[in-house]
């Protein structure tokens, strides 16, 4: 059944040419149900010579003129179901209808309903990840069943019966047509369908990390153990047979960890470990591999990789997890244990992760990811899963310490493999890693008065080697102490000065304007006289700044450019003017220094010079 639900996945009788005449559905729903078989006596025969004997007709198959449906039926519904995935075929889909009478409930096996369910859902492809889904799929006269029994159990404990009442049916509700039932294949059946639906969902949800339906799977996973630990009389009337309960308990949980995969989920796990703790004789190889099983796939991958939804993933998961467990590692009766690994084939890379463009390690930094038609977005971190069938539309980087990133997502769901994002590190800071509280910045030092940490920090946060230079030579004073081109009183402002000349250029990292600030300096505190060619780098710079105010809106990247501070350069202007003005008023201005400040206050002044 798998092999030729494999072969022909997704392609039913309405895609496919050259399939029609096999009449692939008809022998199908034969093989489930056991009915239509005079359908076939026109179809070619399946031998080469047109000939079948007794010989070549399988006794555990064809019991004389019948099929023995216990044998046929499961690999049937899982084709049926795989060949019209996603199809939303309504007529093919009636072909697992559930029954609806007791007659027919006691025709089928009740470990085959759950298959019927998990069919039907993945051809109809309407799962919804809610628990009153769950509970719109079992039948009526189960539901029926089920509380006719609840409150039989009620009523005989009320009147100190027992479970006698249960049984006879002798009270009031005797006369109700649910009354004459087998109560224990009503209870299995209400397993099985219930357990059905849950994979259901595990299918459908695989690898979404889709919160509904993780709580509606835990809520039943949690409703299987209470049937199985508690003792309440209403709760043992709705138990089936140990190993069903088992079953249907291991395959709720194999659901619940398809759901969450890859994602660590905290509550899943102490269920899960919580449920492979049990050890005693009652305890099968299979329950303690499908319980290992849902822990590896909730740390799939170390938590990088998920479960895809595709036709083939889905493919791949069914025949992984198919919902009949193995007694022993060589039991090979029911399910190939070799096709328990087909889960591999399912599982995709699905990690996004930040990496630093200068060093080119992995980093962790906040993003925030954008909901379509909604203001709400979700703050996470990076490396962040992406589960199946998000629909993020944009993803956005929030740190200060890294260059902000914009990101369109709209394709996330078509990719096989998520792409790194590139980030860059602003100068004077560190990564979260090496600095989770942001106490080792740049501009948490700048302002310290240990000129070595200071120093030490510049040489660790920048490659630059002309900052490097510049922090060993001039942030700290040579061993005179002083600066004799200075004034005196600007020599214990010199090493300050150039600190935070440092810890500007790079942060903002512009290592080329250090020349320009050391001249900006250099204007306000030396002793000689301002020369022409002085004059005119600050006349220049003057120009910039006021045109560099006069930017229009739409020039808003320009005007973000800081290329020297507005506030060193209104000093240096405002220190020119005074001085200019102080020299005009001293008595040797017109003797000896005319020839060097005349030129200089002209320029200064926008005077044209007389060639």
């Amino acid at each position: 059944g798998l092999s030729l639900g494999l072969i022909n996945l997704q392609k039913g009788k309405a895609t496919v040419s050259g399939l029609e005449d096999l009449k692939i559905e008809e022998r199908l729903h034969r093989y489930i149900s056991g009915v239509g078989a005079d359908k076939f006596q026109n179809t070619p025969p399946p031998f080469p010579n047109g000939n079948q004997t007794e010989g070549d007709r399988n006794a555990r198959i064809h019991e004389s003129d019948m099929l023995n449906r216990d044998i046929t039926a499961p690999g049937s519904i899982l084709a049926l179901g795989l060949m019209y995935i996603k199809s939303e075929n309504v007529s093919v889909a009636s072909i697992l209808k559930l029954p609806d009478t007791h007659f027919l409930l006691d025709y089928i096996r009740p470990d085959l309903l759950a298959l019927r369910v998990l069919a039907k859902s993945l051809i109809l492809w309407n799962v919804e990840p809610t628990a009153e889904w769950i509970d719109s799929q079992v039948p009526s006269v189960v539901q029926n069943s089920i509380e006719f029994m609840r409150k039989a159990a009620a009523k005989a404990v009320s009147l100190g019966m027992g479970m006698d009442v249960e049984m006879d049916g002798n009270g009031d509700e005797s006369k109700n047509d649910v009354a004459d039932f087998d109560p224990q294949a009503v209870r299995q059946a209400n397993a099985f369908i219930i357990a059905g639906a849950c994979f259901s969902i595990g299918i459908r949800y695989a690898g979404s990390a889709n919160r509904d339906a993780a709580a509606a799977i835990f809520q039943r996973v949690m409703w299987f153990l209470e049937l199985r630990d508690n003792k309440d009389v209403t709760r043992q009337v709705q138990r089936p047979d140990l190993t069903t309960l088992t079953t249907c308990l291991c395959t709720s949980a194999i659901s619940l960890a398809l759901v969450m995969a890859g994602t660590g989920d905290l509550d899943s796990f102490r269920l899960f470990r919580a449920l492979r703790w049990s050890c005693d004789d009652n305890v099968s190889y299979g329950t303690h591999m499908i319980y290992g099983a849902a822990i590896g796939l909730l740390f799939l991958g170390g938590g990088k990789r998920t479960l895809g939804s595709s036709p083939e993933d889905v493919a791949m998961l069914i025949a992984a997890f198919f919902p009949h467990y193995p007694i022993l590692s060589s039991d090979n009766q029911y399910h190939l244990q070799a096709l328990r690994h087909m889960y591999v084939l399912a599982a995709h890379d699905r990690i996004l992760e930040s990496v630093d463009v200068d060093s080119r390690e992995k980093v962790c930094i906040p993003i925030e990811l954008s909901l379509p038609d909604t203001p709400e977005c979700i703050q996470s971190s990076t490396p962040f899963l992406v589960a199946n069938n998000s629909n993020f539309v944009e993803l956005r980087t929030k740190s200060d310490r890294y260059y902000p990133i914009v990101l369109k997502t709209t394709d996330w769901n078509s990719r096989g493999i998520m792409s790194n994002i590139f980030v860059k590190r602003k100068p004077g800071h560190l990564s979260y890693l090496q600095d989770p509280n942001a106490l080792r910045s740049l501009s948490i030092q700048a302002g310290s008065t240990n000129s070595e940490s200071f120093l030490k920090s510049i040489k660790m946060m920048s490659d630059d080697s002309v900052l490097a230079s510049f922090t060993k030579y001039f942030c700290k004073a040579d061993k005179k102490g002083s600066y004799p081109d200075l004034l005196p009183e600007a020599n214990s402002d010199f090493l300050r000065y150039c600190n935070l000349v440092a810890n500007e250029c790079m942060q903002e990292e512009k290592s080329e304007m250090l020349p320009l600030y050391l001249t900006l300096f250099r204007l306000m505190n030396s002793r000689r006289q301002q020369t022409v060619s002085n004059v005119w780098d600050l006349r220049i710079l003057r120009t910039y700044m006021r045109r560099k105010g006069g930017l229009l809106p739409s020039d808003k990247l320009l005007a973000s450019v800081n290329l020297v501070s507005e506030e060193l350069i209104t000093l240096v202007c405002e220190h020119v003017d005074d001085m200019l003005e102080s020299a005009a008023d001293m008595d040797e201005y017109k003797a000896d220094e005319s020839e060097l400040m005349l030129p200089a206050e002209k320029v200064w002044c926008e005077v044209p010079l007389q060639c």
